[in-house]
């Protein structure tokens, strides 16, 4: 098992690969097919693979060039497994994955019930809240009748929520998880590693002296968090739907912390390195997914290679995922129509 008190003095190795393809035919040097873009198997003991801003939308976006939804982000990760059966994943939700559920219009919560029953259908391990997911997790974990959601949608167990706002009729999600994994390219005394998450949703800034009152202020709750849970884990993920500033700041504030995922950022940039901090983002729209690998070494040390991938045409699409986004989009037009 890796030791706690190893990690403080590594050093992380983060290789940026990128798999962006902006055209539908790949250019000359470009991988002709995904399980190319996917590369060879180059002995990644686990990965972390991670998308945000979904916004209530399993489609495609609707753009030049159509990328995400639902069923290419499920067999993204269906053939991922397939190639890499050796390396175990994780899935997870850097925020913003619903729509603003602001007044509970019909619509608005029909749709967020639909990526709710597809999260739960298509399990992700890890479900950051972002600002806007707050105001419809506040409704799904009322206490009351709360054992009947959470049978119905076993998503509502994943979530994370370290400054969000809750009041005491609603049971608050944890600060951070602690995901326990183990596979063939995991040695130790024990044979896991201990994966932490801490989760973080930056405020609006709505102006005028005002304050966003969804939520606490995310440094001072990201600081507790990040003291808590670098005592439970092996290797400790800050997950923050936030601007790429705020993420930078998070990363400087808290050195504990091996790598800050950053939830809207609003473009891919490069990865930065704040002291032994990694900082990666999350595309927008849902466009691409991001692919973390984990690489252990003899002496317990791990490095990183870090790629986002479109969800292009070449990313074979779920059959089951596209079937159910279909219906679901018939059972919003039918709702919007009536």
């Amino acid at each position: 098992m890796l030791k706690q008190t190893i990690y403080a003095a590594l050093g992380i190795t983060l290789l940026c690969v990128w798999g962006l393809t902006q055209t539908p035919a790949p250019a000359a040097g470009e991988p002709a097919t995904f399980d190319e873009r996917l590369g060879e198997d180059d002995g990644a003991a686990l990965a972390i693979l991670f998308g945000a801003n979904l916004r209530g939308n399993l489609e495609m976006c609707d753009c030049n060039h159509p990328r995400g939804g639902l069923a290419r982000r499920v067999g993204y990760v269906e053939a991922f497994r397939k190639k890499f059966a050796e390396t175990p994943v994780i899935q997870l939700e850097a925020g913003h994955f619903l729509y603003d559920s602001t007044g509970y219009a019909d619509y608005t919560m029909l749709q967020n019930a639909q990526v709710a029953q597809a999260y739960s259908r298509w399990p992700v391990d890890v479900i950051n809240l972002g600002r806007y997911d707050l105001i419809w997790a506040r409704k799904m974990l009322a206490r009351e009748g709360l054992a009947e959601r959470m049978a119905a949608l076993p998503m509502l167990k994943n979530l994370i929520a370290a400054n969000g706002v809750f009041e005491p009729t609603v049971a608050a999600p944890p600060a951070f998880v602690v995901k326990e994994v183990t596979g063939p390219r995991i040695k130790g005394k024990k044979k896991r590693i201990r994966i932490g998450f801490v989760g973080l949703a930056e405020p609006i800034k709505p102006g005028g002296g005002m304050f966003d009152a969804t939520v606490t202020n995310i440094f001072e709750a990201g600081r507790k968090a990040v003291i808590q849970a670098r005592k439970l884990c092996d290797v400790l993920v800050i997950v923050a739907h936030s601007e790429f500033d705020a993420a930078l700041r998070l990363a400087r504030e808290n050195p504990e912390a091996d790598l800050v995922i950053v939830g809207d950022a609003e473009t891919v940039f490069n990865m930065q390195r704040i002291g032994k901090t990694t900082v990666v983002c999350a595309a927008p729209g849902n466009t691409q997914e991001g692919d973390l690998r984990l690489y252990l070494a003899p002496d317990g040390s791990f490095s990183f290679k870090f790629r986002s991938t479109d969800l292009d045409a070449l990313v074979p699409a779920d059959p089951s995922a596209a079937a159910y986004t279909e219906t679901a989009r018939q059972e919003f037009n039918k709702l919007r129509n009536r």
